[in-house]
């Protein structure tokens, strides 16, 4: 027979996904136990009720179900699967982290951010969350280099998912605020964006892009649209994309240019993960100048542009790494113009091989991976932004070419 506890683990392992945090059944009884503790009569009874009911199903299937009808090994199964997933991910990103240390290039290393904004939550046809999209911003990063490639784009939505509209409402005026459908600012849809966005990392014509990192929260949302997306290309060759923990990447980074400090490191290592997360999540660049896109500008929704996002947690990473390898920070490439300057301590130029070095070609321009795109592409910006008019280039806005990696 199942004890309340158990339900109540499951509760909590539910709550912990939809933030992007992914426990196995193991690993719960550690963490819902101090919750339970502290919970009244009055809180538990509620999952006693559950066990009771439960317990007196018919057990002539031999599979006990929810309360949605839902079979507990089927659902058992599937969290297996995404513990399998959630581990392989993690070792993914220690491999990624091995590999770029191995080959003595950890400062070059490129690193790619996503953020996406989105209208409104509903249920998907197989019972997945699914997510409107209303906004996109990617960009390409390295300790060295700071920031690179980038492309950001607003979406065309016709409209919303019927009786969604209120929660739609919702959610964007507490957010990032954009007008809902019909009357969307953007031009590009999200499969388009999606299209390019998938060209833009995978820079060797494989099946496999390049991990993409983003918030852990966000992980679901990022996964949901690329999902839907890949779905509706059923006819093209199948594509391998990687939707990873930014604070698992931050946590094993910080660690690799911690022990390999070229000089006196300006910051200790973080304990674990959930350090790495808090540190993210401090928001330091909401407000910093050169880094929204100008819509949000105008409608004073800064912190919540895309743009905001992947820029700021872009700084934030390189301002806890970046010095351990003796790299000189420059204004706009490294931190934002205007900022208060990062303590660097300063080392002999012979003594580090990380000095901050001019952007080439490859990091100041970007054009689309193949002739074939049906978007219609014209002239941009040439540089990644430092003020809120220079910001990303919008998808819409990227011309046909040969090359890739080049912003026009």
């Amino acid at each position: 027979k199942r004890q309340p506890f158990y339900y109540f683990m499951l509760d909590v392992q539910k709550k912990h996904a939809e933030r992007g945090k992914r426990y196995s059944l193991r690993e719960m009884p550690e963490i819902a136990s101090p919750l339970w503790a502290n919970m009244g009569s009055a809180e538990k009874k509620k999952y006693e009720e559950m066990a009771k009911y439960m317990n007196k199903q018919d057990s002539s299937t031999g599979s006990l179900k929810t309360c949605h009808g839902l079979d507990f090994e089927v659902l058992e199964k599937e969290q297996r699967v995404e513990a399998s997933k959630e581990k392989m991910m993690k070792e993914d990103v220690r491999q990624i982290i091995k590999q770029a240390l191995l080959k003595n290039d950890l400062a070059r290393k490129n690193f790619f951010l996503i953020h996406v904004n989105y209208f409104c939550k509903s249920n998907g046809g197989n019972s997945q969350p699914r997510y409107d999209a209303a906004e996109l911003a990617i960009l390409e990063f390295s300790l060295q280099d700071g920031l690179g490639r980038g492309m950001h784009t607003i979406m065309k939505l016709d409209s919303l998912p019927y009786g969604y509209m209120y929660e739609a409402k919702t959610h964007t005026s507490a957010t990032h605020d954009l007008p809902l459908p019909p009357d969307t600012l953007g031009t590009i849809r999200i499969r388009e964006a999606v299209v390019e966005v998938i060209k833009f990392v995978n820079c060797n014509d494989s099946d496999i892009c390049s991990p993409i990192f983003t918030f852990d929260d966000h992980i679901p949302v990022v996964r949901s649209v690329f999902q839907e997306v890949m779905e509706s290309l059923r006819s093209s060759a199948p594509m391998d994309f990687r939707i990873y923990s930014l604070s698992e990447l931050l946590f094993h980074l910080k660690n690799a240019t911690h022990e390999h400090a070229v000089t006196t490191a300006t910051s200790p290592p973080f304990a674990s993960v959930f350090l790495a997360e808090s540190y993210l999540e401090r928001g330091t660049f909401d407000y910093a100048e050169g880094l929204p896109c100008e819509i949000h500008v105008e409608n004073d929704r800064v912190p919540y542009c895309s743009q905001t996002k992947i820029r700021g947690w872009a700084y934030s990473i390189i301002r806890s790494c970046a010095p351990d390898l003796g790299i000189e920070f420059v204004e706009g490439k490294h931190e934002p113009e205007c900022a208060l300057p990062t303590p660097q301590i300063k080392i002999l130029d012979d003594a580090s091989d990380f000095t901050a070095t001019e952007f080439s070609d490859r990091h100041s321009n970007y054009r689309p991976m193949t002739a074939g795109s049906s978007l219609n592409l014209n002239n941009t910006v040439d540089s990644v932004a430092t003020s809120y008019k220079d910001e990303f280039p919008m998808i819409r806005d990227i011309r046909r070419g040969k090359g890739r990696g080049n912003l026009l």
